[in-house]
């Protein structure tokens, strides 16, 4: 018997892919886009920071405390100026004054920089500070200490429902006067008069974070902080702009390198004064050692002194910082120019003689006692490092001969004065006093010239007197 298979139709069910599915790096923090990001108006890191606090419903420093010092690693932005044992905070009244750092060049906007970064998944954070011209710019005169805002764009920004913030350009010291509205900047509280840090236990952009109090007030031609003398607006008009260009240009532009400055010097003095650096130096009001160092690399330019070079020869900012040609407007050629609040003088060149002052130098090298090289320098009415550099083989014998005198005359008056110690501690032994050191030193006086040392080597102490009688 031959059995029979039943034909079935087979069932066919859905199928899953088991592969995993690649999901994206999710960020502690949220990823708040910062305000004016690639133009001129592009807030502060400070700024941001408070915002990003409000975002998630924390204060400045609570949000320091618990989520970004932890990562730097540093414990000062925990305790700040507080005592030991006790709770503190970086962003308490000690560290007010340096809140502006959040926003400059230096180690400390580098490492808020790295954690917001890391903590909100950005990649732009940097273009919040000065980072960028780190290379070029030094901290000097570059950042004010204190806030600084326009009360009309405050109450712009609020009356049209948009995101209050604080400019990257109102943190320039160079910069007071608002370009939108052409008013000066405020840097008090007009509730409380008091100047506000830039990044305090509880700031919000556009409030005072001593009384809390909105720092916006509405246009008014009336108001003294609008009356602006015509040169000092073109000066300021022409400050913001270079700024604003600069702060755009690092978007797009490569960081300028450490030797860019000196190129730029260099070629403003080939091109505008003929090659000749004391001319030049004179043509901006600046010291011409000073222009020196600028020139050779040796230091670097403060942004106030760099942006009245470039408003003197009429160079943009952005082309001396990134242009490798550029043609500065040829100036008129003034004695004295007072640029930067600095009047410079040159005065008439002494006479040199120098067969007359070797001789002197000769003769002084056999003077009994010798004199050091200060004494002999007055004497003969010249600088000091005027004769270390045409005759040092001279100046080193003399100061090395006054040296070694000096070391056998004090180690006399050493002895001496050891000698009167020993004597004053035998009297007041064979009187039956004890020898303390009111005692002794009642009975002695130091010889003239000995102060506790002698060219390093210390004094028989006082208080060994009595263990060594």
């Amino acid at each position: 018997m031959v059995s029979s298979v039943k034909s079935k139709t087979l069932n066919t069910y859905e199928s899953w892919n088991l592969v995993s599915v690649s999901i994206p790096a999710r960020s502690r923090l949220y990823n708040l886009e910062p305000m004016g990001i690639g133009t001129g108006s592009v807030e502060c890191l400070t700024s941001y920071t408070s915002r990003l606090a409000a975002a998630h419903c924390l204060s400045p420093a609570v949000l320091l405390g618990r989520t970004l010092a932890p990562l730097m690693g540093k414990k000062y932005w925990l305790q700040g100026g507080a005592r030991p044992g006790t709770r503190g905070s970086a962003l308490g009244n000690s560290f007010g004054v340096h809140a502006k750092a959040v926003n400059g060049t230096g180690i400390i906007a580098k490492d808020w920089i790295t954690v917001l970064e890391c903590l909100t998944l950005r990649n732009d954070l940097g273009f919040l500070t000065m980072r960028p011209w780190s290379k070029v710019f030094t901290q000097r005169n570059l950042l004010r200490s204190m806030r600084a805002w326009c009360p009309s764009c405050y109450e712009e920004w609020r009356e049209n429902d948009q995101i209050i913030y604080e400019p990257l350009s109102w943190t320039f010291r160079e910069v007071e006067v608002c370009l939108h509205h052409r008013r000066r900047l405020r840097f008090q509280c007009h509730h409380c008069v008091r100047k506000l840090p830039w990044l305090a236990r509880c700031t919000r952009p556009g409030y005072c974070s001593k009384c809390s109090q909105w720092l916006g007030t509405g246009f008014s031609e009336h108001s003294p902080d609008m009356v602006i003398p015509d040169d000092e607006l073109e000066w300021q008009m022409w400050v913001g702009k270079s700024l604003e260009e600069m702060i755009v240009g690092a978007t797009h532009l490569p960081s300028p390198p450490k030797e860019r400055m000196a190129k730029a010097v260099s070629l403003c003095i080939a091109q505008a004064s003929e090659g000749i650096m004391n001319r030049f130096a004179c043509l901006i009001g600046k010291r011409k050692n000073t222009v020196w160092g600028w020139q050779h690399g040796k230091t670097q330019i403060p942004i106030n002194d760099l942006l009245r070079i470039c408003y003197r020869v009429r160079v943009s900012l952005v082309d001396f910082l990134y242009s490798e040609f550029f043609i500065p407007r040829e100036v008129e050629f003034f004695p004295i120019v007072s640029v930067s609040g600095v009047t410079t003088t040159r005065r008439t060149p002494r006479p040199f003689d120098r067969e007359t002052t070797e001789l002197a130098l000769r003769t002084m090298l056999k003077d009994q006692p010798p004199f050091p090289m200060k004494e002999v320098a007055t004497r003969l009415n010249v600088d000091k490092r005027f004769l270390y550099k045409h005759f040092p083989v001279l100046c080193k014998a003399i100061s090395a001969r006054n040296a070694k005198h000096q070391d056998v005359y004090y180690e006399k008056l050493r002895r001496q004065y050891e000698k009167d110690i020993k004597h004053a501690t035998s009297r007041l032994r064979s009187s039956g006093i004890y020898p303390s050191r009111r005692r002794v030193a009642a009975l002695i006086s130091k010889p003239e010239g000995l102060r506790g040392s002698v060219r390093g080597k210390p004094l028989l102490p006082l208080s060994d007197l009595h263990i060594a009688a």
